[in-house]
């Protein structure tokens, strides 16, 4: 295998190494500290270090919080401790009126991580909520919750605001990073991504195909480039500009669907549908992106089944939780399919975001070739929902076999 090199500066590689490690250090129940930096303080390496009376928040993740972290949050000082939830967590339990705008709830001396929780994950009896003390989040504020989607855990966080000295004596040698870097992550992920190499692997009923791997320098998360069948040679008089785009499809792991077949989605059927017409066709490139549940992880994928389970549809289910309709990210897709040599895709997909997306990382989307799957009693409120909130393009063929009144808008 052959290494291709990196292109992140050293201050670049830095910040990514500094938030792939704050999201870890969220998801393993540790603190992280979030300061402002919008005045030029840089963070990501003890030579970079803040001040020590810098102000910022202590944050943990409610997921893995216990007792003792919520006896820090709450221990007595001039602030209490805080919940901070994401604008739509806040929109869904009417604390606001805008789901991008997020919430730090006061925490009340009786406040219970079962409390907390509740909070953060089921339904509000109205009196409650009027009862609540909350305000609007600042710059450290959300970018802590944008630390935790990246772990990922809940989006929901116990936090105290601190300064770092006062954070280092409580938790000696807490991360402090910048909040102002933490929408870098999934760019930096993206400029950082390299090839690590290829491999034939033999699959049943589609012969040998070359299984590329591509990683970013923080070592996140692997993704994967199944190439099915023969890369067609460019004719003799043609340039690499004029080579036919190649069939692609942007494929988000799906655990429950790919692997155990769950019929609550029609991921595994998708898989299976666009590898097969690759090689029909001859050719093609299926993309195997580390993006769970539409990245929202597969923890928060199943509480979103169980709120699914009780009447929410699929997009309810994940603003219910704090996320939005769908957090994935295909700047790191563009950069797979540049490291393959593409600039141009005939996209298998009925999602117009992802051609949208696409596009604006760089890849000319010429075509798009729709991918539909069979629909069945499980799964027709989800692909419904697809088809009517999400925008999803689908043939009228297949909008009347969801619903015989369901129109494309």
């Amino acid at each position: 295998m052959i290494l291709e090199k990196q292109s992140l500066r050293a201050q670049d590689q830095r910040i990514l190494r500094a938030l792939d490690r704050a999201a870890g250090d969220l998801r393993r129940g540790e603190a992280v500290f979030v300061f402002d930096g919008s005045s030029g303080v840089a963070a990501g390496t003890d030579s970079a270090r803040p001040p020590g009376d810098t102000p910022g928040l202590l944050i943990f993740s409610l997921d893995h919080a216990d007792a003792d972290t919520l006896a820090l949050v709450q221990q007595q000082g001039s602030t209490p401790g805080q919940l901070l939830l994401t604008g739509p967590r806040a929109q869904a339990l009417g604390l606001a009126s805008d789901k991008g705008a997020g919430i730090a709830v006061t925490l009340p001396p009786s406040a219970s991580l079962d409390w907390a929780m509740f909070l953060a994950i089921a339904s509000w009896d109205e009196r409650e909520r009027l009862s609540l003390s909350h305000r609007g989040l600042d710059a450290a504020g959300s970018a802590a919750l944008r630390l935790a989607k990246l772990a990922p855990c809940l989006p929901a966080l116990l936090a105290r605001e601190v300064t770092l000295d006062a954070a280092d004596g409580l938790l000696p040698g807490v991360l402090p990073v910048r909040a102002q870097d933490t929408d870098r992550f999934h760019h930096l992920q993206a400029l950082s991504l390299r090839r690590l190499g290829t491999t034939p692997v033999p699959l049943e009923g589609l012969g040998t195909v070359q299984f590329h791997l591509f990683r970013s320098s923080d070592g996140h998360e692997d993704h994967l480039a199944v190439e099915v069948g023969e890369r067609p040679a460019p004719k003799p008089a043609a340039s690499a500009a004029s080579e036919a785009a190649p069939l692609v499809r942007l494929h988000s792991a799906c655990l429950t669907g790919d692997i155990f077949h769950s019929r609550k989605c029609d991921c595994g059927q998708q898989l299976s549908t666009a590898l097969n017409e690759m090689k029909e066709a001859g050719h093609g490139i299926l993309l195997y992106l580390a993006q769970e549940g539409r990245n929202i992880g597969l923890s928060n994928k199943l509480r979103a089944y169980l709120l699914q389970d009780a009447g929410l549809d699929t997009v309810d289910a994940n603003r219910a939780l704090g996320y939005a309709d769908d957090e994935r990210d295909y700047e790191i897709a563009a950069r797979m399919l540049e490291g393959l040599g593409y600039s141009s895709v005939r996209l298998m997909t009925n999602n117009p975001h992802k051609i949208a997306a696409l596009a604006e990382a760089g890849v000319a989307v010429d075509e798009q070739v729709p991918l539909i799957v069979g629909v069945s009693t499980d799964n027709r409120k989800y692909l419904q929902t697809k088809a009517k909130r999400s925008g999803h393009i689908l043939p009228d063929t297949a909008l009347e076999a969801l619903e015989g009144t369901l129109k494309k808008s």
